[in-house]
This record gives C-alpha cells, structure tokens and sequence, in this order.
C-alpha cells in the first residue's frame, strides 16, 4: 500500500491520436495513466497525495517512451512497475485483464471465471476502477454477445483503441455488435 507521508509524486503528459495521455508515478512506481487534463493531479489529490513535480523523474520518462511506442504501433505490451491501489478482487481483475495478449478481446464472463467470480458485472465495476489505462488494457474487455461493454474515457475510445490493436496485429478489424436495446 501507499504511504502518503513523504511521498514525492511525478507526472507528465503526451499528445496523442487518443488526445492528452496524463502520467503520475512516484520515484517506483506508476500511479496513473488516463486520457483528459488534470486527471492524475485529481487522482493524486483524492489519495491525499501533493500535486505532482512535472517530468523529474526516470519512471515518468520511461512510462512516457512506451506510451508513444504504443501509440505508434510499435509496442504491444509495458513493462513498468506498477501500483495498483484497489481491493485485492480489483488488482485480481486488473492483473487477468493485463494477460490479455495486444489485438485480441475476452468477455467480462471470461475474466470472471479466471478470478473466480459468478458474475461478470463486479468485473466490470472493477474495470471501471482501472486508474492505469493501456497498462492494464480493459479496453480489451467487451461484452460476450460482441458489445463494447463500458470504458472510463468513452466507447469512442475504447473502439479507436481496439481498431488501432486490429491494424497493427494484422488482424482484420474487430467485428463488435451494436448495444443491445432493452425491450419494451
């Protein structure tokens, strides 16, 4: 777990096709990576933690290196340390998740069978907690009937995230459904 005292965080951001890519980390760890302005320092505040020292920090230079590898095609995979700061099932899910190989999808059921859990909606919740995008790629995750499911930065995203895997597998594009609409 995080100890707030004395803790130094780090943050950074890219541009990118997905839009402003935010970074915190701490001197060993990555804390944060999500789409949009100001959500690291939003996400460092609600841990009790003091706004981040921009760059600064070998982590934060490295985590940015394969963010813009990712970005552009060239990396499949990080290897970053990480903290995951959720509840013992959500780092279950996020670890499972994490096992997802580039360019290909699992249903929620299918996380929830590997972490031993009946249904798929916790493990969607415990997607909803993810504060590492891309590092534990719960884009990757959709519904078992082909729906996109959910995603914290939009479905927009999530699509744009799952056709860029596509293109540089060599994969055709990945066939998703159209929500399903509850009937009347």
């Amino acid at each position: 777990m995080l100890s707030v005292l004395g803790v130094k965080t780090f943050a950074s951001s890219i541009s990118s096709w997905l839009g402003r890519v935010e970074v915190a980390a701490t001197e060993d760890s990555l804390l944060f990576v999500g789409v949009g302005s100001g959500r690291a320092a939003k996400f460092l505040r609600a841990l009790g933690l003091h706004p981040p020292s921009e760059g600064g920090s070998e982590l934060i230079g490295e985590a940015v290196a394969q963010l813009i590898e990712y970005f552009e095609g060239r990396r499949r995979s990080f290897s970053l340390p990480v903290n995951f700061l959720g509840t013992d099932f959500q780092v279950r899910v996020w670890e499972k998740t994490m096992e997802i190989p580039y360019g290909s999808t699992r249903s929620y059921s299918w996380v929830a069978r590997r972490v031993g859990c009946a249904s798929p909606r916790p493990v969607g919740r415990a997607l909803s907690a993810n504060h590492l995008m891309l590092i534990v790629p719960c884009h990757r995750v959709v519904e078992a009937h082909g729906g996109l499911g959910g995603f914290s930065a939009g479905l927009a995203l999530k699509k744009k995230l799952l056709q860029h895997e596509a293109r540089h597998t060599g994969r055709a594009a990945i066939k998703l459904n159209p929500p399903r609409c509850a009937e009347g």
